[in-house]
C-alpha cells in the first residue's frame, strides 16, 4: 500500500516515526547510514556527445546501414535513383537525430528551471489532519 493511502499512525508507524518525530539518536543513526536528504548532481555529457548520440542509437545505425546499401546499389548500377533513395534517408536521420536531441535538451532545460523553483530547505511539522 502507497503511503498517502494510510492514516497518520499508519504512516509514522511504516517511517519508523511518531508525531513529535525522530529522536536525536535516531536522526543521527540515520544521517549515518542514508547520508543527508538531498538530490546528488550527477555528472552531465557535454552537449556535443549527447547530440552525436542521438546519430548512433540502434535505429539510426540501421538507417546508416541502409544508406550505405544504397549508395553501394547506386555504384554497381548507377542511374536507378539509388543515389536520391541514400541521400533521403541520411536526410531522414539528420531531421530524427535533430528533433530527438532538441526535445531532450528542452526537457532537461524544463527540469533545470523546476529544479530551482524547489526551496532548497524546508521545514516540517506535525500536523493532524
Amino acid at each position: 500500500m502507497k503511503i498517502h493511502q494510510l492514516d497518520i499512525d499508519q504512516a509514522l508507524a511504516s517511517l519508523g516515526s511518531t508525531a513529535a518525530g525522530l529522536s536525536a539518536a535516531e536522526a543521527a543513526r540515520r544521517l549515518r547510514e542514508f547520508g543527508p536528504n538531498r538530490v546528488e548532481a550527477v555528472a552531465r555529457e557535454s552537449v556535443l556527445l549527447r547530440l552525436l548520440r542521438e546519430f548512433v542509437h540502434l535505429f539510426a545505425l540501421i538507417l546508416w546501414l541502409a544508406a550505405a546499401l544504397a549508395f553501394v546499389a547506386e555504384w554497381r548500377a548507377p542511374g536507378q535513383g539509388m543515389a536520391t533513395l541514400g541521400m533521403a534517408i541520411i536526410g531522414v536521420i539528420v531531421v530524427n537525430g535533430s528533433f530527438s536531441f532538441w526535445q531532450e535538451y528542452r526537457a532537461e532545460r524544463t527540469l533545470e528551471a523546476l529544479k530551482r523553483l524547489l526551496p532548497h530547505r524546508v521545514k516540517c511539522a506535525a500536523t493532524a489532519w
